[in-house]
């Protein structure tokens, strides 16, 4: 059986510790846990013992996310729904009696405006993460189609009462 190599693109070291890989680029460092020990020469890397394809899947997503990063649209459809930045924390109104405020996670960076919201970050899963946390305050409707949906989302709305 051959070994598999990953080469790493310039700019991009990893580095393994206590049962952590750390994979350090432009954009920020990506770390997830991993049993693995790095061997590398020049800018390939081999893992032993191998990466199971999961482990591989998360290696190849922070090297991708250290180098071009990763985005995610939101935009809130509503009547009243907005989102502001108070103190490294969003707060939005979204229907409710009371305004939702969340902490943004430490490696994510926000841009906005009253509407849409833009999500960057090196770390894929985080970003997800925090992106499924914020629409699960406000689900897409499915008569109305309002709430927190991704930029390019189809919602598909049931047909109303027929009287």
């Amino acid at each position: 059986m051959i070994a598999p190599v990953y080469r790493l693109p310039i700019g991009v070291s990893c580095l393994s510790n206590n049962g952590k890989v750390y994979v350090l680029g432009p954009l920020g460092v990506v770390d997830f846990d991993c049993a693995s020990k790095i061997y590398r020469k020049g800018n390939v890397i081999v893992f032993l013992p191998y990466l199971t394809s999961y482990y591989s899947s998360i290696f190849t997503q922070a090297v991708l996310g250290v180098v071009l990063g990763y985005s995610v649209e939101l935009v809130l459809k509503g009547v009243g729904y907005k989102v502001y930045k108070s103190n490294e924390k969003l707060i939005f109104a979204l229907g409710f009696s009371h305004s939702i405020s969340i902490d943004i996670p430490v490696g994510v960076s926000v841009r906005f405006n009253k509407k849409t919201l833009s999500l960057m970050s090196p770390n894929f899963g985080l970003l997800q993460h925090f992106t499924t946390n914020i629409r699960a305050y406000r689900f897409p409707d499915s008569y109305k189609g309002a709430g927190v949906v991704y930029l390019n989302e189809i919602v598909t709305c049931k047909e109303g009462k027929k009287n």
